[in-house]
């Protein structure tokens, strides 16, 4: 064919307008969940954001924000757009990598016939990744696995071109992507195995399975190399120079850092000139693929420059060379054992240490303690069972069967290896994207939620009863998306037909397939109880294998010709891929991929922020808690009143010290330690020794025992040092009432409500720097600023001071209020009536939740908690006799919360809906609501009986919830005399505890 090259670079870049056109059809207008708001925020002020930072990502986040022209409001937009423009330019190079691959199989001179088969296996494959679950899912928000798998699709696609001319340009430009990448992510770099096999088939005449070996073995080694040595040793030399250059020689910070520099810059200048100068080839490759991995690599200045500038946004601070190292090997995220650690029941034995810290001192580097490695008296060879975090014990007892006290054998380990990590946390989400899926409900190993379904009964990994009878839950989840299982099919397919024509390209391809998926699960040996889905991580993996889906149709086709001609072999089989694969996942995936009209994200950090009174500081808890909040402030300027503090950060020295500063519109907070007192390695762990206290300490006195350098403060450890401890876990704040009406805390006529004294007690076995700033906060606010602590936080976070918060909408206030003993009433059920209404009805806008077309787990579990604490002021609102706001509440509740339910958990909320309407006489809506949730547990507790006993006991949970809104609702309305409703509903309660009284015992 003539015009194959022109057909195939057009059709590439049609599939390019294509992927992208979807992409932005489905895009999410503004800012996602999870990590987006901190991308956002960070790419559109240049900030540094959680290690080990994308700087690379952020610039070209800051240029694409540049297309909002002025407007705030559409920074997110154009940041997402180019994830939107990543991603289609992965779809065109995924094609343009089968293509190559496949016209390996043919002559050079291709026949019409066999131009259009390759063709085809490219569109198809493409297709196939375009809309497969995972990758279509970071497409359309601003997230770094777009670019990410861009740069993966790239370096891939030019091994095969230098393959095809043998111009090692291409090698060199292939390090400079590598090089690049890391300023995004590091998944780039797991196609060097693929790379690497590529060159050595290429390049050896005679090819053996020792040296496939060999080959393998060295690309591991430069994989690590990179990884290790470039990305974070040549930043730890650097380091050490800086040390030397400034405590020995005495020069200032940043010198002895560019001196290695300028020493590195030069000998590898001079090996490439030395290379050349005597003829040394491959000496000269690999000094000028080194030097241009490093050009690439030097984005991350960009990550030391900010934060020399001190933005608002700056985590981690990596203003010098020694913090950069920590902030890239990921310090604050712990040390995860490999090939030998210690069990999840293990206890430590002893410590050695292993090196000095440094911190940055006002003229000097200063230690900041020891490194160490704990040695514990459990360990095992491939430890996967090794997490102790809370919960975590429990969890693998309870997946691997293991009693109480019982240590895991190896046999054990390798089981959870098996099924937990390779099997739940990659197999799973695998089928997910080449089988189907049962719901977008997050699995937690205990249940069918977030399964993999085919919709072929005997192949179906969701234990599921009739397949034709499925409630709810499952049918009409828009993450119900059912394949057959023919991608996978079309993939193995097109495995085996590759692997008959040619096994080195089988081999090249299963190398990144294995490297960008199982070699992950290998290195990252994931504990459980995942705070989200992880399948993101594995992309890479799911792109290998569409290059086998891509092969597929051409494994078809010569199937088809045993028994037709060519021309309609090859159309037969083009359609019936087209179809079966791609299409069918388009069709599938487009409800639950269509974030077009979702604004929740960005609804729901403004109404968080509504919540909070001026000038308020706002505790909270980890990523979701805190991002968008982060992206509501820096990018659109809502509210940056607000002072938002999250703990997970506040162990950070440098953290603390941005409390110190005015950020936007928020004054410094009142912290009066002085820096010293909580840098790094100075108090970062403060145990508690009983010291005989019976009465509660106050707040400032114990702060200055804290904080004290006065040996007679400290308690003298097991080494000889002595330490500050914590002497007591009783604590108390004394209250002016005058300071709290003066600064409009309370109003003045609630100036007897006030306590004189706020006592609480924390359950701690240690606090840390973290504590301590809060603490400082506290007993040096003096009720200046109101105080409130997110409403979803753990409970670590709250420090004991549950009885003293006050709900006022998505965040607790601190209020120091008088409560009767006798209200042992739960934090969110108690709010601060009369101000949460007024945020609620006037300054909380709901309507985001039914204009998006599809709302994903995370949004539906903020309804859910709006619908409770909606519920909760409405309650409050009765009993404090204002029917008229409750009803007005409840009203808005149904016009802009979501009514339908997706989980049985959801009926909760629902049946207090009910009882609060029927409360209100209004029983034409409470009838309404009752019916659609006797509907909805009809169907799912229907559903539940058809399964086995034993899967039952699965979702024991769930038949509880369902039986007990049932057997509300009968009682309900029984009192509200609804005759022939409750007739109904007396009727199914009594079949269904029949049914599980008999199953369940």
């Amino acid at each position: 064919m003539k015009n194959y090259r022109r057909i195939n670079n057009l059709v590439g870049f049609l599939l390019f307008g294509i992927a992208s056109f979807v992409y932005w059809m489905t895009m999410e207008p503004t800012v996602s969940f999870w990590d987006c708001g901190e991308f956002i925020s960070a790419s559109y002020r240049l900030q540094v954001g959680h290690q080990p930072g994308a700087p690379l990502f952020m610039m070209i986040g800051k240029l694409f924000s540049t297309l909002a022209m002025g407007d705030a409001n559409k920074v997110a937009y154009w940041i997402n757009f180019s994830s939107v423009l990543f991603s289609g330019a992965t779809i065109m190079f995924l094609y343009w990598t089968i293509t190559a691959m496949a016209s390996k199989l043919y002559p050079k001179e291709k026949t019409t016939l066999e131009a259009l088969g390759l063709i085809s296996a490219g569109v198809v494959g493409a297709l196939a990744y375009t809309f497969s679950d995972t990758f279509w899912f970071s497409a359309v928000e601003s997230e770094v696995y777009a670019l990410s798998t861009l740069f993966t699709a790239i370096v891939f696609w030019a091994i095969l071109k230098w393959e095809s001319d043998l111009d090692n340009r291409w090698l060199v430009f292939i390090s400079f992507l590598v090089g690049l990448s890391i300023g995004a992510h590091l998944l780039s770099l797991l196609t060097i195995p693929a790379i690497v096999l590529v060159y050595y088939f290429k390049k050896t005449k005679q090819v053996t399975w020792l040296g496939t070996l060999k080959a393998f073995a060295l690309a591991c080694l430069i994989v690590g190399t990179v990884q290790i040595v470039i990305v974070q040793y040549l930043v730890l030399f650097a380091a050490k120079s800086d040390l030397f250059f400034v405590n020995t020689l005495g020069f200032s910070f940043g010198y002895g850092a560019m001196a290695f520099i300028l020493l590195l810059i030069a000998a590898i200048s001079y090996g490439i000139y030395y290379s050349v100068q005597h003829r040394k080839y491959n000496m000269n490759l690999s000094l000028l693929c080194l030097a241009f991995i490093l050009f690439g690599f030097s984005s991350y200045f960009v990550t030391l420059i900010r934060a020399n500038a001190k933005p608002n946004i700056n985590l981690s601070n990596p203003d010098n060379p020694f913090s950069l190292y920590s902030y890239l090997g990921r310090t604050n995220y712990g040390e995860t054992p490999l090939l030998y650690g210690k069990t999840f029941d293990a206890k430590q034995t002893d410590y050695k240490d292993t090196g000095t810290e440094y911190r940055k001192g006002k003229d000097k580097y200063e230690v900041s303690g020891k490194s160490f490695k704990v040695n514990y008296d459990k360990n095992l060879l491939f430890p996967r069972t090794h997490s102790s975090k809370d919960g975590h014990a429990a969890y693998y007892r309870q997946w691997l069967g293991m009693g109480e006290g019982e240590t895991p054998t190896f046999a054990q380990n390798l089981s959870f290896f098996s099924s937990y990590q390779v099997g739940f946390m990659y197999m799973r989400y695998f089928l997910w994207n080449f089988v189907g899926r049962q719901n977008d409900i997050q699995g937690n190993g205990n249940n069918d939620a977030g399964n993999w379904l085919s919709g072929i009964k005997p192949l179906d990994g969701a234990r599921l009863g009739s397949q034709t009878n499925l409630p709810a839950s499952i049918q009409s989840n828009e993450g119900h998306n059912v394949y057959y299982g023919l991608p996978l099919i079309l993939g193995i397919a097109g495995l085996l037909f590759l692997y008959r024509k040619n096994r080195q390209a089988t081999l090249v391809i299963a190398t990144l397939f294995f490297f960008t998926g199982l070699a992950i699960i290998l290195y990252l040996n994931q504990d459980p109880l995942q705070p989200r889905e992880r399948d993101y991580a594995y992309v890479g993996s799911f792109y290998a294998f569409c290059i086998f889906i891509g092969f597929g149709v051409l494994g078809l086709k010569e199937t088809l010709q045993r028994f037709a001609p060519g021309r309609l072999s090859l159309i037969t089989a083009s359609l019936v891929a087209l179809l079966a694969v791609p299409v069918l996942m388009a069709s599938q995936g487009w409800d639950d991929h269509n974030r077009s009209a979702k604004t929740t994200a960005r609804d729901w950090a403004r109404n968080y922020l509504s919540s909070c009174a001026a000038n308020a500081i706002l505790f909270t808890n980890a990523d979701n808690d805190t991002f968008a909040l982060w992206y509501a402030q820096e990018v659109e300027g809502i509210r940056t009143d607000v002072r938002v503090i999250c703990m997970q950060f506040l162990s950070d020295d440098d953290y603390i010290n941005q409390l110190k500063k005015q950020v936007n519109n928020s004054a410094p907070l009142p912290v009066t330690m002085a820096s010293e007192k909580y840098q790094k390695g100075v108090r970062d762990y403060i145990p508690y020794v009983d010291y005989g206290f019976t009465d509660s300490v106050e707040l400032k006195d114990l702060m200055a025992v804290l904080t004290s350098d006065n040996k007679a403060d400290k308690l003298e450890m097991a080494d000889g040092s002595f330490e500050n401890f914590l002497p007591s876990r009783k604590l108390k704040l004394n209250v002016d009432a005058d300071q709290l009406v003066k600064t409009k805390t309370i109003k003045a006529g609630d100036r007897e409500k006030a306590t004189s004294s706020m006592e609480w007690t924390i359950d701690k076995k240690f606090i840390g720097k973290a504590d301590l700033a809060v603490f400082d906060i506290l007993a040096n606010n003096n009720w200046k600023r109101p105080i409130y602590f997110a409403n979803s936080s753990t409970q670590d976070t709250y420090m004991g001071l549950d009885k003293y918060l006050y709900l006022e909408g998505y965040a607790y206030r601190l209020l120091p209020l008088k409560r009767d003993p006798k209200d042992t009433r739960d934090k969110s059920q108690v709010t601060n009536t009369e101000v949460m209404y007024e945020n609620v009805m006037n300054k909380m806008d709901f309507s985001g939740f039914n204009k998006a077309s599809y709302l994903d787990e995370q949004s539906r579990g903020i309804a859910q908690g709006t619908w409770s604490s909606n519920n909760t002021l409405a309650s409050n609102l009765i009993n404090e006799g204002n029917n008229k706001a409750a009803h007005a509440l409840m009203m808005k509740s149904i016009k802009d919360l979501p009514l339908r339910n997706y989980e049985i958990r959801d009926t909760l909320n629902k049946f207090d809906a009910i009882s609060i309407l029927y409360h209100l006489n209004d029983v034409q809506q409470a009838n309404i609501m009752a019916k659609a949730t006797v509907s909805f547990l009809d169907q799912e507790l229907n559903y539940i009986a058809t399964l086995s006993p034993d899967i039952q006991r699965g979702y024991l949970r769930n038949i509880q919830w369902g039986m007990s809104v049932l057997n509300g609702l009968d009682q309900e309305t029984e009192k509200n005399k609804q005759g022939a409703l409750n007739r109904e509903i007396k009727e199914k309660f009594k079949t269904f505890e029949s049914i599980f009284t008999k199953s369940l015992g």
